[in-house]
């Protein structure tokens, strides 16, 4: 039975090339360092094929020239090598660039029709239940109560005038009386008062039932006169005798 004969493709680069050229001498890469004068880690760089940690491709050529002359490597083989190699590097560095830049960047967000009209349903189906909130929670609040006069405690006029500000349609009570309030929520109201302190508790009512009171006390001191009183003398009536 005769044998086949298979064609081996070497699948030597230059970098591997190089270390087992290395190794057979027996060198360490601080020695070769020491050799060539070359820094380690460039050394390390070119037995890994690593040709992205080099400045830019001159340095590549010189160091690798140098580097396989110390091991005693055709110099010139091994740079034809690896122009090929680092030829066939940069290309394919340079198609992946092409490539990337090529690519559209597709948007996170499509906006289509449908996506519109469900943001709007949903802003509309937002700005309702607000509203209702706002609405149920204004309701819900007691009416305001603001007293603008009368603004001193003590007066001396026996008739004053009561007069604030409410929450438009609420109702407002004073000592049991209904005052009159306008569309607006203003109320006034004359009442008489009696010598002394004076109590008035206002209270305000809205259309839900809630209620918010507050009191007044006002004193009344009329304005005695100054004048001293005078009490008229009178004398007896003398009879002229007869």
């Amino acid at each position: 039975m005769p044998f086949k004969t298979k064609k081996i493709v070497s699948s030597d680069t230059v970098g591997s090339r190089l270390a087992r050229a290395r190794k057979k001498l027996k060198l360490t890469i601080e020695q070769a360092e020491e050799k060539t004068k070359v820094r380690s880690k460039y050394l390390r760089a070119i037995e890994s094929d690593d040709w992205k940690s080099f400045p830019s491709r001159i340095y590549v050529l010189g160091f690798v020239r140098r580097y396989s002359e110390a091991l005693g490597l055709d110099s010139q083989e091994i740079l034809n090598e690896f122009k090929r190699q680092f030829d066939n590097f940069t290309l394919s560095r340079e198609l992946e660039t092409i490539s990337k830049r090529n690519v559209v960047k597709q948007p996170s967000v499509i906006i289509t029709p449908k996506l519109i009209y469900t943001v709007l349903a949903v802003t509309l189906v937002v700005f309702v239940i607000g509203y209702m909130v706002y609405a149920v929670s204004k309701f819900s609040k007691p009416p305001i109560i603001e007293i603008t006069s009368p603004k001193e405690e003590t007066v001396a006029q026996k008739n004053i005038v009561i007069e604030g500000k409410t929450t438009p349609n609420a109702i407002i009570e004073i000592n049991g009386q209904a005052a009159n309030v306008e569309d607006s929520g203003l109320f006034i109201q004359k009442v008489q008062l009696e010598e002394g302190v004076n109590i008035f508790e206002i209270k305000a009512k809205s259309r839900l039932g809630k209620e918010k009171a507050k009191i007044i006390r006002v004193l009344y001191q009329p304005i005695l006169s100054s004048e001293p009183q005078v009490t008229p003398i009178i004398t007896p009536s003398t009879t002229p005798s007869v």
